[in-house]
């Protein structure tokens, strides 16, 4: 395709359009039958199902929404769906039923369902069913689990021996516990983030992920046990993880986590179009126009003058483009626009981007 004018002020031309409603979609290569819950005014309410293909996805919850947590099973034919506590009442046909007590005793079965957090303030939300099995913590409804919770064991995560660290890197447990507990800081949260590094900030030592145009920090005693994250310190950035802990606070793109634990996922599908995106940038069409990419933060800049902080994720689609993709979402830390581009090319020196719902190609070299 012929390299059109772009470069870096044209990332700031056509937000993601918005969407209502709770999305959930399927990253397995099953069939799934989803069943979702939710809290309606005092009373929680449970309806199913919703088959939804592989790589197709559905939308359980339309309109904005109005709670933050919401909750979800998804079953496969042969396969059993483990939840997180959360127990509702469902039955083998199609249903919305009010109330998630004697379930059994109303002709229901109670089942156990997972959270998923949309976020304090979001009208809309897109839950990606994910085909990993995941070491699962039983809580109740608005109430965190006191037990303890054993470490998986697993493969060796692919940490590197000779990282920038001299902490350990973490061995073959895929799952690592600080001892916090959930609840006692703050919201439960739990969510795929992407590893952004441990350093200094603004006066104060962090390790950092970044996700879903947020940049998350865990402070080192903060309450997150300076132990527990400096074995993280060698992991290289990128590195996916789901993180489970507390939401202690929030600012317009930052927020700050209390964790109780991490589980690394290891490479996943995006992994290598991540790495080629690392390093500086030069616009193909303006050489003032230049990009730093380190993990999933970007710099952008005009004439060495800083413009913004963006951050980056790399998905199969845009949340209006199903199966368009891979694309790469960018998420202002200043002004908070969201802007979907499809990867056309990064290879070669070059990285090509096109933003959804235009024609024009964004092209930039890799910086010598």
């Amino acid at each position: 395709m012929k390299r059109l004018m772009a470069g870096a002020l044209a990332l700031a031309l056509c937000p993601v359009s918005a969407m209502a409603g709770l999305e959930i979609c399927n990253d397995t290569g099953e069939t799934r039958s989803v069943s979702v819950g939710y809290k309606q005014g005092e009373t929680w309410v449970s309806e199913g199902w919703w088959t939804i293909a592989p790589g197709a996805c559905a939308e359980p919850v339309g309109g904005a929404l109005t709670n933050r947590y919401y909750y979800y099973r998804a079953t496969a034919a042969g396969q059993g769906f483990r939840g997180e506590g959360y127990s509702f009442c469902t039955q083998g046909e199609a249903y919305t039923i009010v109330g998630d007590a004697d379930c059994a005793a109303r002709g229901y079965e109670a089942a156990d369902f997972a959270v998923i957090d949309t976020g304090e303030t979001a009208e809309s939300f897109s839950f990606r069913i994910e085909a990993r099995a995941r070491r699962k913590e039983s809580v109740a409804k608005g109430k965190s689990a006191e037990g303890a919770v054993a470490v998986q064991a697993g493969v060796q995560t692919g940490v590197q021996a000779g990282a920038q660290s001299g902490a350990q890197p973490t061995s073959a447990a895929t799952v690592l516990l600080s001892g916090l507990k959930r609840g006692v800081h703050g919201e439960p949260f739990t969510d795929r983030l992407i590893f952004q590094g441990c350093d200094f900030y603004d006066g104060f030592e962090a390790c950092t992920f970044i996700a879903n145009g947020w940049k998350y920090f865990a402070g080192y005693d903060d309450p997150t046990p300076r132990a527990f994250l400096a074995r993280l310190e060698a992991l290289p950035n990128n590195t996916p993880m789901q993180v489970t802990g507390d939401l202690t606070g929030s600012g317009d793109s930052t927020a700050q986590l209390a964790v109780s634990e991490i589980e690394i996922l290891g490479p996943d599908a995006y992994a290598g179009l991540r790495a080629a995106m690392q390093g500086s940038w030069v616009s193909a069409d303006d050489p003032n126009e230049t990009l730093h990419i380190q993990g999933a933060e970007m710099h952008s800049y005009y004439k060495a003058g800083y413009l913004d902080t963006m951050y980056l994720d790399v998905k199969a689609d845009c949340p209006d483009s199903a199966g368009a993709g891979p694309v790469l979402i960018q998420t202002s830390a200043q002004h908070r626009d969201s802007y979907c581009y499809l990867i056309d090319n990064l290879a070669g020196g070059w990285m090509d981007l096109i933003l959804m719902g235009h024609e024009a190609m964004i092209s930039y070299r890799k910086a010598e």
